[in-house]
């Protein structure tokens, strides 16, 4: 029953957390107190979830702040006069002008470099992290479930992080320096 009573609060938490948010972010000027009020009990709310329910308390709670956010957006999108403003028209230069080069080697570089090696380096890590786990004393379905949630979240921050860096020597850096880290604690792994 003490379960059940940390599940409901978290869940209560979950959602006057994103009621604080939604409160502090319309005020007219920014509170650092409020924000962080607000922040920090959605923090809480995960911390009674996962004290509750392991994961799923966790899942729980997220859900009910998930739901809250819903809500407080289709509110503020009923209420919201439609805007005056025109669409703009301006081009976000995708295809070049008649005339520029194409560049067509380096637009494929770029989707090399942040699609299938970006891929390849977060496999590495996230296999690093289930051998951390492990290492941790995880149970094996906890690290073989830590590898399934941790490739898809690395591999969008290092494809965000590839495609902001111009210089290409940054963007292999920023692929060569975790990978080569990673496979190298797998193959230290695999010798044991």
């Amino acid at each position: 029953m003490a379960g059940d009573a940390l599940l409901w609060s978290g869940a209560i938490a979950a959602g006057a957390s994103v009621a604080l948010l939604r409160f502090a972010w319309g005020q007219a000027r920014r509170s650092m107190a409020l924000n962080g009020a607000g922040w920090g009990l959605l923090l809480l709310a995960l911390v009674l979830g996962a004290l509750a329910a392991g994961a799923w308390g966790m899942a729980v709670v997220s859900s009910v702040a998930t739901l809250a956010a819903f809500v407080a957006l289709a509110q503020a999108a009923i209420g919201a006069p439609p805007s005056k403003a025109t669409a703009s028209n301006r081009r976000a230069n995708i295809l070049p002008q008649t005339g520029e080069p194409l560049r067509i080697g380096g637009r494929l570089l770029t989707f090399l470099i942040s699609g299938p090696l970006a891929l390849i380096a977060s496999f590495l890590i996230a296999m690093a992290g289930r051998i951390v786990a492990d290492k941790a004393g995880a149970h094996e379905a906890n690290s073989n479930a830590l590898v399934l949630l941790l490739m898809p979240v690395v591999w969008m921050i290092l494809a965000s992080a590839l495609l902001m860096w111009p210089a290409r020597r940054t963007q292999l850096v920023t692929l060569a320096v975790p990978g080569l880290a990673s496979a190298g604690l797998l193959a230290m792994s695999i010798v044991r």
